[in-house]
């Protein structure tokens, strides 16, 4: 007889950043980890194991985070010390810990190091979408992780678990990473779960969901409270260059029917009181005819929610039918993956499939039907020229979007994106920095620098989402005054993002919140001219 095994705690690490890189920079953004939610569900569904989720962000301090490395590096959410007495206090006899996003792998693998400073005879388990992206380094980069899952996890882990009861060869299994005495040897993934119907439903009863509904911040926008996320398939039929989401899922998209997706929203409606869905699909609406059926039945169902997909929507999967049942069931705004304003780049560089003639069009009917309409562009691809970077930037002006998001491209290990920038030598091994690229540069080519792209995304952002606003403009001056107050919410350091709500009330003739801003852009940057002008011209004023 193997291992006993009884106790496993599934843990979401905190976030260490460096002290330059703080939430002032980059927002710190607690979510509802779906990952640990479906695996936890599914292992509960067993009934062999006590089950325990230890959220190490959500149950910390996620405003102002604590100092540590003679305050070199800032700590949001649960200090080491914290996080080892959780483990102390339940005791686990394995320790999942998940790694959804490059940024978290720092923080996954000291998780595994405190599990192993309190007993070493704790199995350490790593997963989720970056593990999947850099299998064949993992466990040779971290001693402190025993194995890792590769691709989906429900089904690996839990196979696992039995082989490490059982004594069993590991080599059986599917999409498992462990030591085999000095040597590591890597499963590839091979099986997926086809029938995505047959899993149960996250187990967010193991989940301090209050905290999320507190806490939680939205990747783009919300309207209503509480508000939770879904993820309704897995996959994508698309091959984009940069994703990586392909070694985590699979090369194709399976999805879930429409029935059961509705099954799970009437779910978080009543018992949690969920007022608005942000479905996390990498493609949700792939698969017209399960979309139709979908937004059909939560029409017919009278959900009466609000909705959106923060991660984007494809350009070629939408058309007018669409729209108006989308706009019928609660969605309010569409995000479109527009990604370029350069047909060749995005079909010889991306390889994704946008016909940028349709865009034009398809804004306006998303607006039309009475939707926000947004859009995603990235910047700085390999083989870009500045040219086609300033063919973007005038694309996205010209789309009059409600808001367009500026991404500089990351090459994400394990992309055909990344091996580009290896091969033409714009990047080196180990150039790619888990905490910093995905915000910052380190693609260098005879066209362009980091400190070139950083600058034009940030003249990109100020002048098309605030100079150029369309709703400042000449459309809807109250959605300029809501979209700049979110972004001041997150970031209310930005001179720019003050001055422009000070554009916006002076337009509205609310001279006193008008002022207030005028005065907040001074604070934060005294040598601000525009804004002192404004306040001089609205001092003149006011003494007539």
């Amino acid at each position: 007889m193997g291992k006993k095994i009884k106790k496993i705690m599934l843990i979401q690490p905190p976030v260490s950043r460096p002290c330059d890189f703080s939430a002032e920079v980059v927002r710190v953004s607690p979510f509802l980890p779906l990952g640990i939610a479906y695996l936890a569900g599914y292992l509960e569904k067993s009934n062999k194991y006590e089950i325990k989720i230890f959220d190490a962000l959500i149950e910390g301090d996620i405003n102002q985070g604590a100092y540590f490395n003679n305050g070199e590096m800032i700590r949001y959410g649960l200090t080491d010390e914290e996080i080892a007495q959780g483990i102390r206090d339940f005791s686990p006899d394995v320790v999942g810990v998940s790694c959804l996003f490059s940024a978290m792998e720092p923080d996954m693998a000291n998780v595994c190091k405190v599990v192993k400073s309190i007993d070493p005879d704790i199995i350490t388990v790593v997963g989720g979408a970056h593990i999947s992206a850099i299998s064949n380094t993992i466990l040779q980069k971290y001693e402190a992780i025993d194995f890792a899952v590769i691709g989906e996890g429900e089904i690996a882990f839990s196979n696992l678990l039995k082989a490490l009861v059982a004594e069993d060869n590991f080599s059986k299994l599917d999409g498992i990473i462990f030591r085999d005495n000095s040597k590591i040897k890597i499963l590839p993934k091979a099986q997926y779960i086809e029938d995505l119907d047959s899993l149960p439903f996250p187990a967010l009863h193991l989940f301090s969901m209050e905290k999320y509904f507190l806490h939680a911040l939205a990747q783009t926008t919300y309207r209503r409270t509480p508000f939770t996320q879904i993820i309704t398939s897995r996959g994508c039929p698309c091959k984009c260059s940069f994703c990586a989401i392909g070694k985590h899922w699979g090369g194709n998209q399976r999805i879930r029917s429409a029935k059961n997706v509705l099954d799970e929203i009437e779910g978080l409606i009543k018992n949690y009181g969920i007022q608005e869905i942000h479905f996390e699909d990498e493609n949700l609406t792939a698969d017209r005819k399960r979309a139709r059926e979908l937004f059909d039945g939560m029409i017919e169902r009278n959900f009466s929610i609000s909705w959106n997909v923060p991660t984007g929507m494809a350009v070629y999967s939408l058309d007018e039918e669409l729209l108006i049942k989308m706009k019928a069931s609660g969605c309010y705004s569409v995000a479109l993956g527009i990604e370029s304003g350069n047909q060749e780049v995005l079909t010889k560089l991306m390889n994704k499939p946008v016909n940028l003639k349709i865009v034009p069009s398809l804004v306006r009917k998303i607006k039309e039907a009475g939707m926000d309409a947004r859009g995603y562009f990235i910047i700085g691809y390999p083989g870009e020229t500045k040219g086609t970077i300033r063919e973007t930037i005038g694309f996205a002006k010209s789309l009059e979007l409600d808001w367009a998001y500026f991404f500089i491209a990351s090459p994400i290990p394990s992309t055909e994106m990344y091996k580009t920038c290896i091969e033409k030598g714009y990047i080196k091994e180990g150039d790619f920095d888990p905490i910093r690229s995905m915000r910052k540069s380190i693609i260098r080519t005879p066209e362009f620098d980091p400190e070139y792209l950083e600058k034009v995304r940030e003249e990109a952002i100020i002048d098309v989402n605030f100079r150029n606003n369309p709703n400042l403009l000449k459309y809807d001056i109250g959605k300029a005054i809501n979209s700049f107050a979110e972004v001041l919410k997150l970031y209310p350091h930005f001179d720019f993002a003050n001055f422009y709500l000070g554009e916006a009330y002076l337009k509205k003739q609310d001279i006193e919140k008008a002022v207030d801003s005028y005065q907040k852009t001074l604070k934060v940057n005294p040598s601000h001219k525009e804004a002192r002008q404004r306040l001089k011209e609205l001092g003149q004023s006011a003494l007539r």
